[in-house]
């Protein structure tokens, strides 16, 4: 059994010895009182033959402890992502309330940089500036709006383009603000978001000369409208990001790939 118990959520995945996930739950909750039952039951139905942990364990139950193996959480994003992403080597960027980014090379893991930008970024500028902290309602607006209503572009500010970047690209986040609508707001909070991370991860990969393999996971990067964002900063810097299934499991499928790993070399 994999467990992620990130800052937000927590995901649970039962993981088979011919690398298949026959169960997965995503809790919406780091309470140890949702989590314990949620780990007893899957303890009582699957008799897993090792629990893997990553992310915050302050305050884990006793006896879960005692059952429970503890992988460091850079570790299992590069795990996860390679393996969600099919790749033996690619850089990992993990969306989750902040985003990190991690290099993976054939088992080798490096953390390459991060920012406290991410989803949570998201849910509290929504909430404060619109009243809306439901994520999924928070993109259904946003998909009918446009972030170059509150942002000043390389045109408006009377360049038509300065280097490799051209008219239509970002000046500043927030910077031309000319509507108020719930819509346009939504969407350039996102934007503000996907263009922070994608230019990280971009320069990221480019240092680590891994341009062709930016592996996107964790559950920020479900969102159709970040999805656009990075794809149109990846075209900017010439980096491709791939968006594999369930990328909201992959830190707790890469707990489980991380600890195999290192058993299988001891």
């Amino acid at each position: 059994m994999g467990i992620d118990r990130g800052t937000s959520f927590t995901k649970f995945v039962i993981f088979t010895s011919s690398n298949e996930v026959i169960y997965a739950k995503h809790l919406l909750s780091r309470n140890w009182n949702e989590i314990f039952p949620v780990y007893s039951t899957l303890m009582k139905d699957f008799n897993p033959a090792g629990v893997l942990f990553t992310g915050s364990v302050k305050g884990m139950p006793e006896e879960m402890r005692k059952s429970t193996d503890i992988v460091n959480e850079i570790e299992a994003i590069g795990f996860g992502g390679a393996f969600v992403g099919k790749k033996s080597r690619c850089l990992v960027v993990s969306m989750g309330t902040g985003t990190a980014v991690v290099k993976f090379d054939s088992g080798a893991v490096e953390h390459v940089s991060g920012t406290g930008v991410g989803g949570g970024t998201v849910v509290g500028l929504a909430r404060l500036l619109i009243g809306e902290s439901d994520i999924k309602s928070l993109e259904r607006v946003s998909l009918t709006g446009s972030p170059r209503a509150l942002n000043l572009t390389l045109s408006e500010a009377g360049f038509e383009q300065v280097g490799f970047l051209s008219g239509d690209l970002t000046v500043s986040n927030f910077g031309s603000v000319k509507s108020f609508k719930r819509e346009d707001i939504g969407a350039a909070i996102y934007s503000l978001v996907g263009e922070v991370v994608g230019v990280i991860a971009s320069l990221s990969a480019r240092i680590s000369h891994f341009d062709e393999e930016i592996v996107v996971i964790g559950g920020l990067s479900k969102s159709e409208v970040i999805r656009g964002v990075l794809k149109q900063v990846g075209k900017l810097y010439e980096s491709k990001f791939l968006f594999p299934e369930n990328p909201e499991y992959a830190t707790a499928i890469g707990a489980v790939r991380s600890f195999l790993k290192k058993r299988l070399h001891n």
